[in-house]
């Protein structure tokens, strides 16, 4: 597997982490129904129940669900599902989720962050 797709994976994991985290302070639920409650994925669209069928799996497989684990458990069911949803792109002659919207946009906000970090180190060496 390749760096971009890996950091595309954790990338999509923190966004829902941070979905969760967000439920849990904004909304005062627990970790496990916060969870739960992030479970839908509306915007995978024709993709959604491969997203909600690896959330549900992975969700159903927590008994930890403390900080650490729990971005662990997170993590695992985005791999999952991004790795079922490029297997299915692939077999239905659907755009590769490399060309997808969401990943372009990854990958256009790595690069711009790049190339910001990039600049600044050769001004540093003036």
């Amino acid at each position: 597997m390749d760096a971009a797709l890996d950091a595309f994976i954790r990338d999509q994991s923190l966004q829902k982490w941070r979905e969760v985290e967000g439920l849990m302070s904004g909304a005062e639920i627990e970790a496990r129904q916060a969870l739960r409650d992030s479970g839908d994925f509306l915007e995978r669209g024709p993709y959604r129940d491969i997203w909600r069928r690896n959330w549900a799996g992975r969700l159903s497989q927590m008994d930890d669900i403390a900080a650490g684990a729990m971005f662990a458990g997170i993590e695992e069911a985005v791999r999952g599902a991004v790795l079922e949803e490029r297997e299915e792109r692939k077999q239905s002659d659907d755009a590769m989720l490399e060309d997808s919207p969401v990943y372009k946009e990854f990958i256009s906000r790595a690069m711009e962050k790049l190339l910001g970090e990039a600049a600044g180190e050769i001004e540093e060496l003036d």
